[in-house]
């Protein structure tokens, strides 16, 4: 028996954290659970394991746990130690570092304003990210007019040298390396709170701080202060700006949108703060594949919120979490304070969590484009049908199949696509059945596996969705003949035209509400489908119906029917003309050019409808 086996079969049933290590002692993944027992035992068994497990276990060769008191506690160390040792195995969150921050350096006598892209763990307050480093940089020398703090790297350098700086006779530092400017300690973390307090949102408190301060310099007689007071309350009013964004209520909220994309996945964090958005963080996950939003949620919250000292008083979802009790123990026992976490239905958080949802597939596109080289955006229509299908990609392109019969002969199918919701008519095609009618199961399995024939020889583009008009039936049909042919999985469903139900492989049909713009993506293509398989059938029985014409006339065989209809198109263009000129333009002679002319005239609807009248 292996060392590994060992240790999992002597482990207790109490609350901990397990790590599997590697040959080298390397940390591959860590995990936390209520029972280590039953909860380890379960890794050595190979049934319904995924391929990422199994590969963790012929990697694991020792095993090392961690006893704690709490599920609560084991919650809370699994987190620390994911940030510790980035195991391979975990679901690893990354910051969107590239963005600039904020950041003011609060542990220091005289606090510095600066902007930077690395963020640290040196005392300082980091604020941010945001996404344009100019508007950044306007919007910071605007508000050095109202709180002139400190911005320059050789403070002691100019202290030394009781020299100010060209910022001190502008007034866009109130000089605290200088002595003749007389800065108190007190007064300049006054200034640098009130600084933070404007960058977090919270101007509303803060007006109200420099209107009480402004009384209190009053009533005093200290009327150099009162007028200074006075003048920052009149530049913080001009410089804020009213936001459309708002919501009710002044609480600290964070709003996570998440979306996903083949192994990757990105939740995207809207900041309010006093009832208004001030920021926004992205955040990134690695190894992401095979994990729902619930568990992509749960992620962010154990890797992210459960790692801050300072936490947000309520955090907005998309979907209930599986552990939420469990959570807001964690995150109130870390954050000094409960922590509600909402998962609302309408109205304005519902709004903006779409929003953030939106925000969170924009750094995947980004991150995808520039691996590809290109600029791809996914739009929200085709986003919505991936969250409503559960799709692990944004379907960009998607592919219907649609068969159009009246009997046994004549059956056609038709092949429409789309790229980003919109008709992508280059990849059109349509075709004969070679069976016979009317089985539309059959022709739908084979329409599906002779265009699905040229996809894998790379003739076609590889769709991220396929969609069958019909129900189960088809459906089944058309997974049979993927599977014949397809060498990589795709996405299937199918669209019933009489409750427009979206049928899907595993569970129950779909129903959404008929004005849902995802449905409307997909009923689009269905009808698109629909009209492009009629118009051909139409235009192959109108040829037939003039070639069984044309075959009534002796002399007239399958070369000089093809010749008469592709100069004229049609019966009745070929019935107007005179034997001349059906042998100048068909390259006929003009005896069997006469022919025609005569057996077309006397067959004419008109004739006919004649020589009913006179009888």
């Amino acid at each position: 028996m292996s060392t590994l086996s060992e240790k999992v079969l002597n482990l207790p049933a109490v609350p901990g954290v397990y790590l599997f290590k590697g040959a080298v002692g390397e940390v591959l993944y860590v995990g936390k659970a209520k029972s280590l027992a039953s909860r380890v035992r379960s890794y050595l068994g190979d049934e319904g394991f995924d391929p990422r497990r199994r590969e963790l276990m012929d990697r694991a060769v020792d095993l090392d746990t961690i006893l704690t008191d709490s599920e609560v506690e084991a919650l809370l160390l699994e987190s620390s130690l994911i940030r510790q040792y980035q195991p391979p195995f975990n679901v690893l969150l990354k910051d969107d570092k590239s963005f600039p921050y904020v950041r003011v350096s609060v542990q220091e006598p005289f606090a510095r304003l600066s902007v930077t892209r690395q963020v640290r763990a040196d005392g300082a307050r980091y604020l941010g990210p945001f996404t344009d480093v100019k508007l950044l940089r306007r919007t910071l020398r605007e508000i050095r007019r109202i709180f002139p703090v400190r911005t320059c790297r050789n403070f002691e350098d100019y202290q030394r040298a009781d020299r100010p700086c060209l910022y001190y006779h502008i007034k866009r530092c109130v000089g605290p390396c200088y002595s003749r400017a007389r800065v108190d300690p007190g007064r300049y973390r006054a200034l640098v709170d009130g600084l933070l307090m404007f960058l977090t949102g919270r101007d509303q408190e803060l007006l109200k701080r420099l209107e009480r301060e402004m009384a209190e310099a009053a009533a005093a007689r200290q009327f150099e202060r009162a007028a200074e007071r006075r003048d920052q309350i009149r530049l913080l009013e001009k410089l804020r700006v009213p936001q459309k964004v708002m919501v009710r209520g002044g609480r600290d909220t964070d709003i996570l949108g998440v979306a996903r994309h083949a192994r990757r996945a990105a939740v995207a964090a809207l900041l309010l703060r006093g009832g208004r958005v001030v920021g926004k963080e992205t955040r990134l996950l690695e190894h992401a594949d095979g994990l729902d939003e619930r568990a992509v949620l749960q992620s962010v919250l154990t890797q992210h919120y459960l790692n801050q000292r300072e936490l947000p008083r309520r955090l907005v979802v998309g979907l209930e979490l599986d552990e939420r009790e469990l959570m807001l123990e964690a995150l109130a026992r870390r954050g000094g304070h409960p922590v509600e976490i909402v998962t609302p239905r309408r109205g304005r958080e519902r709004e903006l969590l779409r929003i953030a949802e939106r925000n969170a597939a924009l750094a995947l596109e980004d991150l995808a484009a520039r691996a590809a080289g290109r600029r791809a955006r996914f739009s929200a229509e085709v986003l919505e049908l991936q969250r409503v299908l559960g799709l692990s990609i944004p379907p960009y392109r998607m592919v219907c199949f649609d068969v159009s019969n009246l009997g046994p002969e004549g059956a056609v199918a038709a092949v429409v696509a789309s790229e980003n919701g919109r008709a992508r008519k280059a990849l059109y095609r349509r075709m004969r059945m070679r069976r016979p009618g009317p089985d539309d199961f059959a022709m739908v399995g084979e329409a599906v596996e002779r265009y699905w024939t040229r996809v894998e020889s790379d003739e076609l583009p590889r769709p991220d969705l396929v969609v069958v008009d019909g129900g189960a039936g088809q459906v089944s049909a058309a997974r049979q003949a993927l599977e014949r042919v397809s060498t990589m999985p795709v996405p299937l469903i199918g669209l019933a035209k009489r409750e427009e139900e979206i049928w899907r492989e595993h569970g129950a049909p779909l129903r959404l509400p008929r004005r849902d713009r995802s449905l409307r993506v997909l009923q689009r293509l269905r009808d698109e489908a629909h009209r492009f398989g009629l118009a051909y059938h139409r235009r192959l029985r109108d040829r037939a119906r003039i070639a069984s014409e044309l075959d009534d006339i002796r002399g007239v065989g399958p070369a000089r029917r093809a010749a008469l209809l592709k100069a004229f198109g049609s019966v009745a263009a070929l019935r107007g003309a005179s034997p001349d000129e059906i042998a100048a333009r068909a390259h006929v002679p003009v005896p069997l050019a006469a022919r025609v002319a005569e057996h077309l005239a006397a067959s004419s609807p008109a004739r006919a409808a004649g020589s009913r009248s006179g009888s």
